[in-house]
């Protein structure tokens, strides 16, 4: 279904049911700033791309394809155009569309989007970056049970330009968790939309503490395997290619020729925002205790 909605606090018009997202409430003749669009994409482009998973072109289009199921085209920083067939869950498009789409948005927007969750801890507002498989979106889920508001998961979109520091502009209320974890944090009550057909994972509604507004960053926290739980500052030298290794995609700034500007982002981020190193195993049975951690170095 067609729709206004809010993402990053942008309003986004919409052609395609994006239930993810939290409805526009901003003022009705506000302009658009993004459009999601179920449409064919041009021919020339898709034979030009020749089957590849991700295809640029010259002024910057991103193109992501899986063949025979569907077809997101990124341009400009504006628009998102979706050619799926079925337009439905088993094409597969969802979990692309405001993943891979949303940071394909941020890179033609020039901000930066970390691979990480966010939350507001106490008066903080801390990032969890981690790689794929490293607990972030599950230590998320920890921290908010314990009353600290989600604010994005997985996709950190950071304005580093602002005259106000570091800001953040917050996503959507939404924890993608496999089902072991749902289980396991006996979050199987809270509501949920498969990510995937065939794929047992889940996009859980997290209730209470979301706000959109932007808001000044505090702090990264970087999630690596080890003994602990135990955090250590990072220098903002050493945090700068550490920053660099959490944005999303390292292929397509290379194709789009942002890595001096990436760079320079990170080198921002580090200068500007408290960055540090959270070692632990990866368990179940310590995540309460990695969550203490936390608050205690961000309540305060």
């Amino acid at each position: 279904m067609s729709g206004d909605y809010s993402l990053c606090g942008w309003r986004v018009h919409s052609t395609l049911s994006l239930p993810e997202l939290l409805p526009w409430v901003g003022p009705c003749d506000a302009d658009v700033d993004v459009a999601f669009a179920d449409e064919a994409i041009d021919a020339d482009l898709v034979a030009a791309a020749r089957g590849r998973y991700l295809y640029v072109t010259d002024d910057g289009a991103v193109l992501l394809q899986l063949p025979g199921r569907f077809r997101i085209l990124t341009r400009g920083g504006v628009r998102v155009s979706v050619d799926a067939d079925p337009l439905g869950a088993a094409s597969g498009w969802r979990p692309f569309v405001l993943g891979a789409g949303l940071y394909h948005l941020c890179h033609q927007r020039n901000l930066f989007p970390l691979h990480a969750a966010c939350l507001r801890i106490g008066e903080r507002v801390v990032a969890i970056a981690g790689h794929s498989g490293m607990g972030k979106s599950t230590l998320a889920a920890v921290l908010n049970r314990r009353g600290h508001g989600l604010l994005s998961d997985d996709t950190v979109v950071l304005d580093v330009n602002s005259a106000d520091g570091v800001t953040l502009l917050p996503s959507f209320p939404r924890l993608r968790l496999w089902q072991d974890v749902v289980k396991a944090l006996d979050l199987t009550a809270c509501p949920a939309i498969p990510v995937r057909e065939g794929l047992a994972k889940y996009a859980l509604e997290i209730g209470g503490g979301f706000d959109p507004a932007p808001m000044r960053l505090d702090a990264v926290i970087l999630l690596e395997e080890g003994d602990g739980p135990v955090l250590h500052d990072v220098a903002p030298t050493a945090a700068v290619p550490l920053l660099q290794a959490y944005v999303h995609r390292p292929r397509l700034i290379e194709l789009l020729g942002r890595q001096a500007a990436v760079f320079a982002q990170s080198a921002a981020i580090a200068g500007r925002v408290r960055v540090l190193r959270l070692e632990r195993p990866l368990r179940f049975d310590v995540l309460e205790a990695v969550a203490a951690l936390i608050e205690s170095a961000f309540s305060s």
